[in-house]
């Protein structure tokens, strides 16, 4: 491991102090997450949002097709639409992964963009793929250590929270890869980063992909080109990654397979557990009602040796 993903920076005491509990902690700011893990996992299907991950302590490492993209104390990671992607995480009791997730709200970053009032990147320069990683630099993290301080307070949460995101949205876009945030807010990136906020509220419906074409104003042909140039997969396999991660994530939650299935879009529980155990490795009952260490337990006994299924190149 590098010395950067083994030490850590100023952002994780305000980090530790957010983050109480195993895993996700809410915030008093909706779109700000902190996340605590002492846990470690190999890579694993996980549904990453849209938006800016910066790092205090430990490492996770973020795998789309044959790219990994290592985020730690000295590199930020940039998902800019919700995108499954396989999620390794390098941690300990004694070495926790420390992380804050902010949420990227497409209003203040096209209210951001209009400020700035800078011409559109060229089409050629921008990346095929929503994701991105580059070195933090001082100012994004004296902007997230200040994001963290504010949010010990509600009266600072409430003068302080969006101006100071604002501000790294601002650090981001002025970046190396600023180009690729930029673009969310410009066509067609814009198009599809619709659709997939569309298929992320609504995943327990069924779609057509002609409708989801049509929503990104494209044809099939072309709305297919776009979409895995994008996301890495194709709309049917991203759908069911959605559905998937979504019920992973339920079930951590203290949901009941049976319930959860339906809850997903799966009119049958067999078939909600057999793609199920064919995505992760491992079946729904090793995510329910179980703490983390007991859930890795389960899975080893399950004899599925945590084979993922996942190719979304």
């Amino acid at each position: 491991m590098s010395r950067a993903a083994r030490s850590g920076n100023s952002l994780a005491a305000g980090i530790a102090a957010l983050a109480r509990h195993e895993g996700c902690n809410s915030t008093r700011y909706p779109g700000v997450v902190v996340y605590r893990v002492t846990v470690a996992e190999p890579p694993t299907p996980t549904l990453y949002p849209s938006s800016l991950i910066l790092v205090g302590a430990g490492e996770k490492q973020a795998i789309l097709g044959d790219k990994t993209y290592a985020y730690n104390a000295g590199y930020y990671l940039v998902v800019t639409s919700p995108l499954p992607m396989l999620c390794r995480t390098i941690a300990s009791a004694d070495e926790p992964v420390l992380t804050v997730v902010v949420e990227i709200e497409l209003a203040l970053l096209r209210e951001l963009l209009l400020e700035e009032n800078a011409p559109p990147a060229p089409q050629q320069a921008r990346p095929s793929r929503s994701v991105f990683r580059a070195p933090l630099r001082r100012d994004l993290e004296d902007a997230g250590a200040r994001l963290l301080a504010c949010l010990t307070d509600e009266r600072r949460t409430r003068a302080l929270a969006r101006q100071t995101i604002r501000e790294m949205l601002f650090l981001v876009l002025d970046g190396p890869y600023g180009d690729s945030l930029r673009a969310l807010a410009e066509d067609p990136v814009s198009q599809l980063a619709h659709v997939l906020r569309h298929m992320n509220a609504r995943f327990a419906e069924r779609m057509r992909i002609g409708d989801l074409a049509q929503l990104a104003h494209m044809s099939v042909p072309t709305f297919h080109q776009h979409f895995k140039a994008m996301t890495g997969s194709s709309p049917l396999q991203y759908m069911k990654a959605l559905r998937l991660t979504r019920a992973r994530q339920m079930l951590h939650a203290g949901g009941m397979v049976k319930t959860v299935a339906h809850d997903v879009g799966y009119e049958s529980e067999s078939q909600f557990s057999r793609e199920y155990r064919r995505f992760f490795g491992w079946p729904p009952s090793a995510d329910s009602h179980v703490a983390p260490r007991a859930r890795r337990a389960l899975r080893g006994a399950d004899g599925a040796g945590g084979k993922i299924v996942l190719d979304p190149s």
